[in-house]
Parts: C-alpha cells; sequence; structure tokens
C-alpha cells in the first residue's frame, strides 16, 4: 500500500468536517472501501471527491444511502454510455 495515495479516516473525517459515522455507512453499503492497515483505517485520496459529492447529497437534499447508491451507479453506468458514444462518434467520423 503507498501511503502517499491514502489518508487516515480519521485525518479527512477532522479536516472535511464529515462525520466518521457516514463514512462508515458509506463503506458499509459498499459506495467507498477502506483500506486497513496496522490498526489504523484509511480511504483512497482518489474517492474524496465522491465522498463530498455523497455528503452534500445526503445532508443538503437528504437522500438515503441506498439513494446515494443509485445515484453513483446511475452516474458510473452514464459515464461509460458517454465514453461509448464518443467512440462510435469517432468511428462514424472515418466513414463521413
Amino acid at each position: 500500500m503507498a501511503m502517499e495515495k491514502y489518508i487516515l479516516v480519521r485525518v479527512f473525517s477532522e479536516q472535511a468536517q464529515i462525520e466518521d459515522e457516514f463514512l462508515r455507512n458509506l463503506n458499509d453499503y459498499g459506495l467507498i472501501s477502506f483500506e486497513e492497515r496496522e490498526n489504523e483505517v484509511f480511504i483512497d485520496e482518489s474517492d474524496i471527491s465522491e465522498i463530498e459529492r455523497m455528503f452534500r447529497l445526503h445532508h443538503d437534499l437528504g437522500i438515503n444511502y441506498e439513494g446515494l447508491d443509485a445515484i453513483k451507479q446511475m452516474l458510473n453506468r452514464m459515464h461509460a454510455l458517454e465514453k461509448e458514444m464518443d467512440l462510435l462518434r469517432k468511428r462514424l467520423g472515418l466513414y463521413e
């Protein structure tokens, strides 16, 4: 595990003012994953923007964890479709 890519959950929680319980619930629902090492719990720094987005959706709009999971799945599917559409546009451009 490269430590520069991971952040302690308790440090992130304090810095971002996001409750530990919220992060644990995200982990329980499979929305983020924790990395445990030497009795410490870490999150991948690439998950930070996703965590902050889900925190805003949960606290500002009152979306529950099941809703957050559905939104995440729809966004992932949308991004996959956008990539596929770009690829198809490029292939179509060859024939124009």
